[in-house]
């Protein structure tokens, strides 16, 4: 059988998926913008207008797009981006002296920035084929579950149903759902040529673009600065974006404990080592979703800032806070909790006119998230949202500290003090940017000033929250992703001190030599990341590293991967979007390939029904145990036939996987019934419809 290129199948898709996605992140805003005239948008250069025009796109798109699938239909929401297109056409016509002389200005740095970023985004996200061996990225193990949302919710529309739980009834999807949506929109736009996991690619590519752009716009904006400098201060903010913490550090020690053999297990990621504090070039990668809540989040005050001279600003800024919180729930927490301060704060300052558009804005905001924020409600697993807490520090396990002192005590005791060197660690350069900084206003003499102030208190807020609350819900996200807010601060005053090297100083030389050398950890960091996430997989088949459980249970990780995706391909040439595949619940984590490539519901698709991601808990236990009948874990006890099942439950296809317990069993189902498909490490299983005849195997 010939070798199918999935590969080039990703590569072209993603590429496909990339060409579409300013339809729905760069025409909206451009219109928008220029209708309202946000910053003076008819007298900008071209280059401010787009820049302007993708983070305003991301940040109001979202939920418009929600409220006329929710309230219209999927027509109205159409026609809207058409009419969109027209007009940015007829705009575009106006224009068209000025786009040419943009053109002819075109920067080549900022060409290649992109095309560097497109490169990046491609390497870590397609799978990499070698020969007949097919290897996700380590970022699968999210980029999957996405991938299933982004399916449902082209398939089942908005709000979107959960595609991991069946009890007999739709459940509805309880996630911040809003990003996955727009690359829904992508994905229905492209047809057959995109996949979903395709359309997330492109989306993570137009993510960080949004992001390049808003730190473009803020520095224009909100700092004032122009011409010469103003591309400085940009150039270095983009390099900057690429620099994470010291964690290269700890992670190649722990690599080494592994080369000794101290240690059994490498770590697939340089943030995994401790408590996330994800970077922009990780968190583009492995949540997007979190990247784009930012983009609106911090657009969002860019437009509350002059929303006092200019009132028709307060509705894009509610429409972009709206966004935010179905976008990514722990990011617009942590926002809501600064707004809440800031607003104290221009009371406090007598600036009441800035309290009353904030105040407006908070209430309209949360008048059009209401629908989306009632979409959620429902039966769950109860328990608060949050707790508190001090923020974890793998290395405070080394101290000792007796039997006497309780858990809590210790967390507060040990990780509080410990704390610094955390945040050193997961910080790095940034960490010294904001002790620089601090030291450079004492040395003014100054008071803050407005901006700074706005800053200050924005990274205040952002690091009590995210050191002192955790998210209950799984992971910590809240931990990871609520620094995004920090992060972005932390970057802008990093670009302005690099940028300008007179503000430097007032440093030593060694202090001087200290930000490089942090600088290349931070940049060495990144680097090594990208490569043990991409490379992770295809060094365990060689035998370099450990296998990973979730992804592979001995060396042939490639061969099953090329293997199960070809199953599913074929799967989706005799079913419909709505037909639901089950597979064993009883997985490692998730069932990562079957999320990825199966792009079809499940009745069950883990023991716990995922019924985080919306439906009864209590109704799950009665349909898994019918899934489990036909995946016993004693594969002696295997039904010969899955007939009981099909007519218990409406099940499509059934699937079989060689490393279920059950396809050791020569007498079960999965050797004596006949596959519709079959190959060395899959067999699949129709089940009988009135309206269909069993396909004959393969």
């Amino acid at each position: 059988m010939p070798v199918h290129n999935f590969m080039i199948e990703d590569l072209l898709g993603a590429l496909k998926s990339v060409a579409l996605f300013p339809l729905f992140l760069l025409v909206p805003g451009y219109v928008a913008a220029w209708l309202l005239d946000l910053f003076d948008f008819r007298r900008r250069t071209m280059a401010f207008r787009l820049s302007l025009a993708i983070p305003l796109s991301i940040s109001i798109c979202p939920i418009l797009t929600y409220l006329g699938f929710r309230f219209a239909s999927a027509a109205a929401v159409w026609a809207g981006y058409a009419a969109a297109v027209v007009v940015f056409v007829l705009l575009a016509l106006m224009d068209r002296r000025r786009w040419r002389l943009s053109l002819a200005r075109q920067s080549y740095a900022i060409a290649g920035i992109l095309a560097v970023w497109l490169a990046v985004c491609l390497f870590s996200l397609v799978d990499l084929q070698i020969g007949d061996r097919l290897y996700y990225p380590t970022s699968a193990l999210d980029y999957s579950v996405r991938t299933a949302f982004v399916s449902s919710i082209g398939t089942t529309g908005v709000p979107p149903q959960n595609p991991f739980f069946q009890p007999g009834h739709p459940v509805t999807l309880r996630y911040h759902y809003f990003w996955l949506m727009m690359c829904s929109l992508a994905k229905q736009a492209g047809g057959s040529a995109i996949s979903p996991r395709q359309a997330l690619i492109g989306g993570t590519f137009w993510a960080g673009v949004g992001l390049m752009s808003l730190l473009a716009i803020y520095l224009r904006i909100f700092m004032a600065r122009t011409g010469e400098a103003f591309r400085r201060h940009t150039f270095t903010g983009i390099l900057l974006l690429a620099i994470t913490g010291l964690d290269i550090v700890p992670s190649l020690f722990l690599l080494f404990l592994y080369a000794r053999g101290t240690m059994s297990f490498v770590l697939p990621s340089v943030e995994w080592w401790n408590e996330h504090v994800d970077w922009f070039v990780y968190s583009s990668l492995w949540a997007p979703h979190a990247l784009t809540a930012t983009i609106a989040c911090f657009t969002a005050f860019l437009l509350l800032w002059n929303a006092p001279t200019w009132r028709r600003y307060t509705l894009p800024a509610a429409l972009a806070l709206a966004t935010s919180a179905g976008t990514s729930v722990y990011v617009a927490f942590v926002f809501a909790i600064f707004l809440a301060v800031w607003t104290l704060v221009t009371l406090s300052k007598k600036w009441y006119r800035e309290t009353a558009v904030l105040c407006a804005a908070g209430v309209l905001s949360l008048l059009l998230a209401l629908p989306y924020l009632h979409d959620l409600s429902g039966p769950g697993a109860g328990g608060p949202l949050f707790e508190f807490t001090v923020r974890q520090f793998s290395l405070a396990a080394l101290v000792p500290t007796g039997r006497a002192l309780s858990q809590t005590w210790r967390r507060i005791l040990v990780n509080g003090t410990l704390l610094p060197l955390n945040y050193l660690l997961e910080f790095g350069l940034f960490f010294l940017i904001a002790h620089y900084k601090w030291r450079q206003h004492r040395a003014a003499g100054r008071p803050l000033s407005r901006q700074d102030l706005a800053f200050t208190v924005m990274l205040a807020t952002s690091a009590l929250v995210c050191t002192f609350l955790r998210s209950t819900a799984g992971c910590n996200d809240l931990g990871w992703r609520g620094f995004l807010v920090a992060e972005f601060v932390l970057l802008l005053w990093a670009a302005d001190l690099f940028a300008n090297r007179s503000r430097l100083d007032f440093l030593t030389a060694h202090q001087k030599q200290l930000l490089v050398v942090f600088f290349g950890l931070g940049f060495a960091g990144t680097v090594y990341d990208l490569a043990i996430e991409r490379l992770y997989p295809v060094l365990a088949d060689r035998g370099v590293v450990p296998p990973l459980d979730w992804m592979s249970p001995d060396r042939n990780f490639g061969k099953r991967t090329y293997a199960e995706r070809s199953a599913y391909q074929w799967l989706h040439t005799v079913t419909v979007a709505t037909a639901a595949v089950q597979s064993n619940p009883k997985v490692v984590f998730q069932d990562t390939v079957g999320m990825i490539y199966g792009d079809r519901h499940s009745i069950a698709a883990d023991t716990s029904c995922n019924t985080g991601f919306g439906g009864d808990p209590a109704q799950c236990p009665p349909v898994l145990s019918r899934v489990l009948a036909a995946f016993p874990e004693d594969a002696r006890s295997a039904p010969a036939s899955f007939q009981d099942i099909c007519r218990s439950l409406p099940i499509d296809t059934l699937v079989a996987k060689d490393t279920d317990p059950v396809w050791g069993n020569l007498t079960s189902w999965v050797w004596t019934e006949r596959p519709a498909y079959s190959n060395a490490y899959m067999r699949l299983f129709r089940c009988p419809s009135p309206d269909r005849t069993l396909t004959g195997a393969r």
